[in-house]
Order: structure tokens, then sequence, then C-alpha cells
């Protein structure tokens, strides 16, 4: 058959209306899946920015022959993370000494905040050694510690932690999985 020329095709109004109701549905079933996405990736985003932190730290320390001190602020929604450096050896957060790095003191490295998801801790206060092994200077002297960054999407209480090993001073990223009710690496 030869197509004849002169001769168009129309889409039809009952044709467009289809479209758009097949699209509005569509829309419908991905809306929510983005938004659960978005949080959690939220989360994710400021639990690496957390870490990146961290290290730093545990890096300027060991490059300035300094110990770098955290503190947690405020822990919970849009939590804060201070940073301090010091001459001291040992990891005594209280007394002098120590140089706040953060705004307001000599601005070289920016407190960590939260933004959106929340922030705990197994240790408030965590050090950085010149040798690059972590401490505590709570009574509690454990051996690692962590923090732990949670977040509500989808109704679901989604979390992420670190673990900061005293002796090397790595730091372990892990992910709590909803459904074998585990901790996986990262």
């Amino acid at each position: 058959m030869v197509p004849i020329r002169g001769k168009y095709s129309s889409i039809t109004l009952i044709e467009i209306l289809v479209v758009i109701a097949v699209l509005g549905v569509l829309a419908a079933f991905v809306a929510p899946n983005v938004g659960s996405w978005n949080c959690k990736q939220e989360l994710r985003n400021d639990f690496e920015r957390l870490n990146g932190w961290l290290q730093t730290l545990r890096l300027e320390a060991v490059n300035r022959n300094l110990t770098m001190f955290t503190q947690v602020s405020k822990p919970g929604l849009n939590g804060s993370v201070h940073a301090y450096q010091g001459k001291k050896k040992k990891c005594i957060a209280y007394g002098g000494g120590w140089t706040y790095l953060g705004k307001g003191g000599t601005g070289e490295i920016m407190d960590y905040r939260s933004g959106k998801s929340n922030i705990t801790f197994t240790s408030r206060d965590v050090c950085f050694m010149a040798d690059g092994s972590a401490g505590a200077s709570t009574a509690l002297h454990n051996a690692d510690y962590s923090y732990l960054l949670y977040r509500q999407c989808d109704g679901k209480n989604h979390q992420f932690k670190n673990k900061i090993f005293g002796a090397t001073g790595f730091i372990e990223k892990s992910k709590y999985n909803l459904t074998t009710k585990k901790w996986d690496e990262l």
C-alpha cells in the first residue's frame, strides 16, 4: 500500500485524556517512593559527612602532632559536634589547653551539624591522638566509640552508626537492616 499524500492523522481529545490519566496514576505510585528515597538519601549523606569530618580530625591530629578532641554539644535533631585541638597527650577534655576550631573559634574546622537527622553517641567526647589512635575523655573508657545517626522515613526508623576503634582510630561504618534486625557493614 502506498501512503496517500496530504492526509493527516490526528490525536483525539479522548486519547489525550487517557494518557494524562495513566500518567497521573503512575505519579501517585511513584511520588511516595521518591519522598522516602530522598529521606533515606539525606540520612546517608549526613552520615557520610560525619565520617568525613571525623576522618579529617584524625588526619589533622597526625599532621599537626596534636590531640584533636570532639564533643557533642547538642544531641538529637540538627545536633552538633564541636572540634578542638590541644597539646595534651591524653584525652582529658576538662580544663584549659584546648583551642576551639569551629565557628567562633579559629574557624579552621567547622562544627559538624547533623542536618535533618538525629545524632546520638556512646561516648560524648572522642579524641584523636597524634599517633592516629582514638580515646574518650569520659570515665567510661571503652575500647571503641561510636556515633549513631537515625531518621524516620516512610514510618520506619532508619539508622547508621560508626564505630571508632581506640587502638587504630579506624572508623567502621554500618547500617541497621530492618529486615534481618542486624547491623550490616557498609
